[in-house]
């Protein structure tokens, strides 16, 4: 009576193994890799990745551990990941950014044969993988090259944050960076200044010279700008001649200041493109965020003090307030 189910055990263990050897063979086939890794963060074998110009070959890490491989970081979260995966008997996702010469594991040969030795972005697809010939559980985790969807994401992101002629912050993005610095200037504490701009004079520049030479005039205004900013500063154009400047960690002085050297600056710059030449100027308001307020409530004063600057004959700065002291 016993030979009946030790049959039965028998002849299910070379199903699930002629399975298993199925699901391997398959998976040697496909353009992504796959790896089997045990509990204890061991390569156990690698199969896979035939897409020469998304993948290197893995094969050597095998006989290798998560920790040989990968930065330490990195190593104890894959790790954390593969025995989430067999805890659970569910399948784990994850994504990452990894490049070829975090793999330090791989022979120099190896890496160097990489299309893209720049940072990759994978989808991990990990999963327990029963009744595999190896002493300890193991999981199969299957890393998915997803770096093409997300540099279409990126560029599609940039595309709707970016103004298309200058290259810089949008509207959309400059209110949405001046709602964060906002927060972070209450949080903290610190100053928060900002400037507008207007070109003088822009409808005639494009009546008088033609809308090519008023684009170039806004690129050059920007390039202009820009030189002039730190870091942490921001640009952006929110109207057709028109433009914000963020100054985080900056009081009014440090806002007034910079303000004039933009002037200056922007009046000695000639548009000398094609005939004639023709220089640009800029009227400026500058206003800093006061206790309590929101961002659009110190851009309305920095536009007050902007309406004054055009009324006291532009190509100056105006504050809003008394003019503080240099």
């Amino acid at each position: 009576m016993d030979e009946t189910p030790r049959s039965d055990q028998t002849t299910l263990i070379e199903q699930l193994k002629a399975e298993r050897d199925q699901l391997l063979g398959l998976l040697r086939a496909l353009p992504d890799i796959s790896f089997v890794i045990d509990e204890d963060g061991l390569y156990v074998r690698v199969i896979g990745g035939t897409n020469e110009a998304m993948y290197v070959s893995g094969k050597p890490l095998e006989g290798s551990t998560l920790q040989d491989a990968l930065p330490e970081s990195i190593a104890n979260h894959f790790l954390g990941v593969v025995r989430e995966a067999l805890r659970t008997g569910e399948m784990q996702f994850l994504e990452y950014e990894l490049g070829v010469e975090d793999v330090t594991a791989l022979p120099p040969e190896i890496r160097e044969k990489a299309a893209d030795p720049s940072k990759q972005y994978f989808e991990g697809r990990i999963l327990p993988l029963p009744s595999y010939d190896h002493p300890k559980p193991v999981v199969l985790w299957v890393a998915v090259n997803i770096t093409p969807r997300k540099q279409l994401e990126q560029y599609w992101r940039q595309a709707a944050e970016t103004d298309p002629l200058t290259g810089i912050a949008n509207r959309r993005a400059l209110f949405q960076k001046a709602h964060e610095e906002v927060e972070r200037a209450r949080r903290y504490g610190h100053p928060l200044s900002l400037l507008i701009l207007d070109i003088d004079h822009f409808k005639s520049i494009n009546s008088r010279f033609g809308h090519a030479r008023g684009d170039e005039a806004l690129r050059r205004f920007t390039r202009t700008c820009a030189e002039l900013l730190r870091t942490n500063d921001r640009l952006g154009r929110i109207g057709g001649e028109e433009f914000v400047i963020l100054l985080p960690e900056t009081d009014l002085v440090g806002a007034t200041r910079l303000g004039h050297r933009i002037v200056e600056a922007i009046a000695s710059v000639e548009i000398d493109e094609t005939s004639p030449v023709f220089t640009i100027t800029v009227s400026v308001g500058a206003a800093t965020l006061e206790h309590g307020e929101g961002f659009e409530a110190t851009l309305h004063r920095a536009d007050q003090a902007l309406s004054r600057a055009k009324a006291n004959g532009r190509n100056r700065l105006e504050t809003d307030g008394p003019h503080p002291t240099e």
